[in-house]
């Protein structure tokens, strides 16, 4: 199965639904609910503790609110990293006795949900490079192993990346991808944090073309990204207009 792809849209799968959740975890995505009392709507952060697929639950910090509240009315669930933003809604669920979750009075039990709509938060400036200069990149992968690339194009939220291997296989789960280095240029390389959004592999050619969203980037490497990708468009813009 393929990665799963977070762009603007609906998640339905079932399989995805999963992903995407145990990628909340791993990545550690800001979590929340979002509640109303007296016609007020709160948002309360909790964290996102557990998935069992088996059993079709997750799990979520203790919140005495949600304790107070009608279990047979669905809740609204956000969570979000970066430049990506999910919302889905979902039951409170009676957890099997034999679970061990279950004797745990510090957590609330929720049925998986459905559906988890997507959306893309920021809409930066990006720059396709590939027409205009090779930029490696190498991918690393929490196994340790190292993937080399280029990079196709680039934004200060995210970048596609080409790899010459068909990559169906050994990335089908996206949390298999922990972080990356780009060589922006002779002088500066820039290293953070990646998650995989998206995948297209191309059998034929052996190509993978990778989505990848950037988390866990440094205030300072935000900065030089941005202004290398200023620094390319004028140059790009100029290149074109001679």
């Amino acid at each position: 199965m393929d990665a799963v792809n977070l762009t603007d849209g609906d998640i339905t799968h079932r399989k995805e639904v999963v992903q995407v959740l145990k990628m909340a975890i791993s990545q550690k995505w800001t979590f929340s609910c979002v509640t109303t009392v007296k016609k007020r709507i709160t948002s309360q952060t909790l964290e996102l503790l557990a998935i069992n697929a088996n059993e079709g639950t997750f799990s979520v910090s203790y919140e005495p609110l949600i304790a107070q509240l009608d279990s047979s009315v669905p809740l609204m669930f956000r969570a979000q990293s970066g430049g990506v933003s999910i919302i889905f809604q979902s039951l409170v669920n009676e957890m099997p006795s034999h679970d061990p979750l279950a004797k745990s009075s510090s957590l609330h039990h929720f049925g998986l949900p459905y559906k988890i709509a997507c959306t893309q938060l920021r809409k930066t400036l990006r720059v396709n490079l590939e027409a205009v200069t090779e930029v490696p990149v190498v991918l690393y992968l929490v196994n340790g192993a190292l993937l080399e690339g280029t990079v196709v194009d680039i934004s200060t939220s995210g970048a596609k990346f080409k790899v010459n291997k068909n990559l169906g296989q050994e990335l089908s789960d996206p949390e298999v991808l922990d972080a990356c280095k780009i060589s922006l240029s002779n002088e500066q390389a820039l290293q953070t944090g990646a998650q995989l959004i998206g995948m297209t592999n191309d059998a034929e050619s052996n190509i993978s073309y990778l989505r990848c969203q950037f988390v866990h980037m440094r205030t300072q490497d935000e900065e030089k990204l941005d202004g290398y990708i200023n620094d390319m468009l004028q140059e790009i813009e100029s290149t074109f207009s001679e």
